[in-house]
């Protein structure tokens, strides 16, 4: 099925408002909708270009933003681990996907719960508590880049969201946080000193989580250790920064 009326009602359009944009009657616009006749090529890409997608996004190629919000709710329930098959290295989807809950978001959540005398700080499962479900999918909506990128949904089999795949929860989880890292990126200067700081904090984090998992000793004495060489080694670019920069300004002095 097509996504016509899915975007339509996202983006808070009428029928009346699209079938005037493409020339066409609003009983035309109905039939594409209910996919009761096809649209043609000239009037997929008109669609998709009022919508901002690509034209197998709105044909219904791929997963729909609901459907992998939905996923990543269910997910963000889960405790269960997820391990890389390149490295054994291990993740909870719920520690990736948290940071993208407002502290706002959090505060009524825990309200929520707290005049339910429910005991854990967020539900076990979808649907257990459809308003707590809701305020999470707004934030994911609304921070969670992957939900609005319509050209990557469309490259996602659907089947895979029903999968215990952690080849493809890996390959979410990349792709979230890799998003959250370009877009600030863009946003903000996080470079001070010569050192990017969302960098350095995004690969500390890394490390703590990780410890965070571990019960073996020495993988834990081996984590901290590698959280201080590279603290030690951001201090070292620091100082070697402003030789840098001390330099660069006596040989402009020279010059002069």
């Amino acid at each position: 099925m097509n996504r016509i009326k899915e975007l339509r009602v996202e983006k808070h359009k009428t029928q009346k408002e699209i079938a005037k944009f493409l020339n066409i009657t609003e009983q035309a616009l109905s039939y594409y909708e209910r996919g009761l006749r096809e649209p043609k090529l000239k009037t997929w890409q008109a669609l998709a270009n009022f919508f901002n997608v690509p034209v197998s996004y709105l044909q219904g190629i791929g997963v729909s933003s609901d459907e992998m919000c939905d996923y990543l709710l269910d997910e963000f329930y889960s405790m269960d681990e997820i391990k890389n098959p390149i490295n054994d290295e291990k993740h909870v989807f719920n520690d990736e996907l948290e940071r993208y809950i407002s502290s706002d978001t959090n505060n009524k959540i825990e309200s929520y719960l707290e005049s339910k005398d429910y005991e854990y700080y967020y539900p076990e499962y979808v649907g257990l508590f459809p308003y707590v479900d809701s305020l999470i999918k707004k934030d994911f909506m609304k921070n969670i880049k992957l939900l609005t990128d319509y050209e990557y949904l469309s490259t996602i089999n659907k089947d895979s969201l029903k999968s215990d795949s952690d080849t493809f929860r890996l390959r979410i989880i990349e792709k979230i946080n890799n998003d959250r890292y370009i877009s600030n990126r863009n946003s903000i200067d996080f470079v001070l000193y010569g050192v990017d700081l969302f960098k350095l904090s995004s690969e500390i984090d890394n490390k703590f989580m990780r410890a965070s998992t571990s019960n073996d000793k020495k993988e834990l004495i081996k984590l901290f250790d590698e959280i201080i060489d590279i603290l030690k080694e951001t201090k070292k670019s620091i100082n070697n920064y402003d030789k840098k920069l001390n330099n660069t300004s006596d040989e402009t002095t020279d010059k002069d």
